[in-house]
């Protein structure tokens, strides 16, 4: 009976170690660097900025972002063509292994449309990034001043 018993505890403690290695696994993506611009008065959008870091040795996708500042926030890039600066959509951003991606004004960056409320300099913004290997990183990014 004891030994029945003793083995009980043992599978247990070991499932309850498992579960919380699980709990503390550190994910390959980090996100630095990152902050929302400042809304112009009169308008609803903006943009945000960060830069991605991939530390797996795959490629890993941006597919999707959400924040519950918006129902519409979508994945832009600045280009030149003909003399002109153009912006497009560009649905996602793929992060190569062992790399980063800089999201930065006059680049690839977030658009983010139909605010829900001005986005006002030094309030922090909730959002989800949501990548192709079934991660959701949720960071807390400041608002900057619009230059």
């Amino acid at each position: 009976m004891r030994n029945i018993h003793y083995r009980k505890v043992s599978i247990l403690f070991a499932l309850l170690f498992g579960m919380t290695s699980n709990v503390y696994a550190t994910s390959p993506i980090t996100v630095t660097d990152g902050y929302i611009k400042a809304s112009i008065p009169g308008t609803d959008i903006t943009a945000a900025y960060m830069t991605i870091n991939n530390t797996s040795d795959e490629a890993i996708t941006l597919q999707k972002v959400s924040s519950t500042i918006s129902d519409r926030i979508e994945i832009h890039e600045h280009s030149m063509a003909d003399g002109m600066m153009r912006m497009r959509e560009v649905g996602e951003i793929t992060i190569k292994a062992n790399s980063k991606v800089v999201l930065q004004p006059s680049g690839l960056h977030l658009m983010i449309f139909s605010l829900k409320q001005p986005m006002k300099e030094k309030i922090v913004i909730p959002l989800t990034l949501k990548f192709s290997n079934k991660t959701n990183i949720k960071i807390q990014l400041p608002v900057r001043k619009y230059k």
